[in-house]
């Protein structure tokens, strides 16, 4: 049972990972959901996570492999979170990636303003699946891949007494 898990961890971490990548990359090119800051952010963790999953193929299971894996899955979900709040106005971000504007004493202060935001906002929802955004999607997603990997952890070294 342990040599399945060990067997299919990394295939599976690997094509969550891919699939959210791909999904992210299609609807900025193809649907023109161009990404925030913060979304930008998010997907970081898993190109670090799609590259060991890579390099653990051709090599033998190593735990550090897998501790790295688990530790970028929490990281992926901090920032998800912490984009969640943001999106739903729980906490304040950058003012350049908000839509808040601020008191400008000239219009040259507002047109420098202007040039230096990003398009997309990270506080506005561009794209929701009943009501979920895609920050919210992937905050869930990241928490179950972190709780996988808590039973993954208990599978392989609980089961042994």
């Amino acid at each position: 049972m342990v040599e399945n898990i060990k067997k299919y961890y990394f295939r599976v971490a690997f094509s969550i990972s891919l699939i959210i990548i791909t999904g992210a990359y299609i609807l900025e090119f193809f649907y023109n959901f161009p990404p925030c800051e913060l979304c930008i952010y998010q997907r970081i963790p898993y190109f670090f996570i799609i590259c060991i999953c890579i390099i653990s193929f051709f090599m033998e299971y190593k735990n550090i492999h897998f501790y790295s894996i688990f530790f970028l899955f929490f990281i992926s979900f901090l920032i998800a979170f912490f984009h969640s709040l943001v999106e739903r106005g729980f906490v304040e971000y950058s003012s350049g990636c908000t839509s808040s504007v601020g008191n400008f004493e000239s219009i040259e202060d507002l047109r420098m303003h202007l040039d230096s935001v990003p398009l997309t906002k990270c506080d506005e929802i561009l794209f929701s699946v009943m009501g979920f955004s895609l920050a919210n999607i992937n905050t869930i997603i990241s928490l179950s891949l972190v709780l996988f990997n808590i039973y993954f952890v208990w599978r392989l070294y609980g089961s042994r007494k």
